[in-house]
């Protein structure tokens, strides 16, 4: 068993080895620890010890198993930072199953891939007016601000009713859930902004009710049998949150793997069937999620090979288990797990977890990156990075790993 410990800067800094020196791969530890054991023992930010699960097989064994609890308001739960249990306490996403299922699935119907598929046109409309936009201002531009971030807000304030005038706002508030350099205070009163202002949105959906989902769950799914009428704010913040920061960051950090390997780019735009496999492959390769999800144990249980008592906390590391080489690159012929294939078959990565707590609104940011990385190079194939590839700005200490700003230029 190995032990290792981080050296943070701030009281509030991630889990150790969260930031990765070298964007483009995994934390060299991540390696070592998968070939030496699946399972390894770190001391996280509050000097608490839980086991880090880095093998693909482990990951969706600790995430399926019905012995792990995703309620961080368990003792020795390895929360993210100091504001977790009270913020996030509660919240159907925290809950386990049955309870958790049984308000989830009053969710999925909004998010079927029916639905979301259905959206392609409007999509594709939203992204061609966010490129006539950049055209007619002329390059440079910040693709962060204005494409890869507006894209999938506009997209889940329109699916959710939310005003997108209110973006500024509403994306700070999702950014202060992420951001690990955000002081326990500040977080604190960014998040009793964020409730005053859904609340708000809530009531006014309440007093004048649209064809929106806000409007529905509303109408369908408040009360004694679905959501309490008080966690209706608290819903759709993490709708609105998760629903724009995750797919945001992934069409920056895409977009750059694609203009860094140009071949890759132009077999993409050549072949824009390629798309769907495109949007796996980016998935799987950068993970996006640096810190989570996390667990702790009901009962004691074996993984890997390893005996995780009850009440031990275990962290999984999506960067690690994508970049398994057991489950990519094993085949004959096969890229290598380290390297980037558009066209390879990644559809089992683990970017959006693995079993009933995996991503919701996961078949939406299918269908934005496949609309979004096609039409960006058709319409811009002379699309290139404004600055050298060393002066990018990757976030290094959030739970959602990306980029702060990405200067292109055509």
């Amino acid at each position: 068993m190995t032990t290792i410990s981080e050296t943070p800067a701030t009281e509030e800094a991630p889990f150790f080895p969260a930031s990765r020196s070298c964007p483009f791969s995994a934390p060299p530890q991540y390696s070592e620890f998968r070939e030496t054991g699946g399972l390894h023992k770190v001391t996280i930010w509050n000097g608490t010890q839980h086991w880090l699960a880095t093998r693909h097989a482990d990951i969706r064994a600790v995430l399926s198993s019905a012995s792990f609890s995703a309620d961080v308001r368990i003792p020795d739960f390895p929360i993210v930072h100091s504001n977790q249990p009270e913020h996030e306490g509660g919240m159907f996403l925290r809950l386990d199953d049955p309870e958790h299922a049984r308000l989830r699935q009053m969710l999925t119907k909004e998010f079927s891939v029916k639905r979301t598929q259905a959206m392609r046109d409007e999509l594709l409309k939203i992204t061609d007016e966010l490129i006539d936009a950049m055209l007619a201002k002329g390059g440079p531009v910040d693709l962060i601000q204005d494409f890869a971030l507006p894209m999938p807000s506009r997209a889940i304030c329109t699916i959710l009713g939310v005003p997108y005038e209110d973006h500024d706002q509403f994306q700070q508030h999702a950014n202060a859930g992420t951001d690990l350099d955000v002081s326990h205070e500040e977080r604190a009163r960014l998040q009793r902004e964020a409730f005053e202002y859904y609340t708000a949105l809530v009531e006014r959906k309440r007093r004048e009710p649209a064809d929106d989902m806000v409007s529905r769950l509303l109408a369908d799914h408040e009360g004694p049998d679905g959501f309490a009428p008080e966690m209706m704010p608290v819903l759709v913040s993490i709708l609105v949150g998760a629903g724009h920061e995750t797919t945001a960051n992934m069409l920056g950090l895409g977009t750059v793997a694609l203009l860094l390997n140009p071949a890759q780019r132009d077999r993409l735009r050549d072949r824009p069937e390629l798309a769907p496999t495109t949007a796996e492959e980016m998935l799987r390769y950068w993970s996006i999620v640096s810190t989570d999800p996390r667990r702790v144990a009901l009962e004691d249980i074996e993984i890997g090979g390893q005996l995780v008592r009850k009440g031990e906390g275990v962290i999984v590391s999506l960067i690690a288990g994508n970049r398994d080489p057991r489950a990519f690159g094993a085949e004959e012929g096969e890229c290598p797990a380290d390297e980037l294939d558009i066209a390879r078959k990644a559809r089992h990565h683990v970017a959006f977890g693995f079993g009933s707590h995996q991503c919701l609104g996961q078949n939406l940011a299918r269908v934005e990156m496949q609309v979004a990385w096609p039409r960006l190079f058709e319409r811009i194939p002379d699309l290139r990075l404004a600055v050298a590839q060393d002066e990018l700005d990757f976030k290094k200490n959030s739970i959602v790993y990306g980029l702060k700003s990405l200067p292109v230029t055509w």
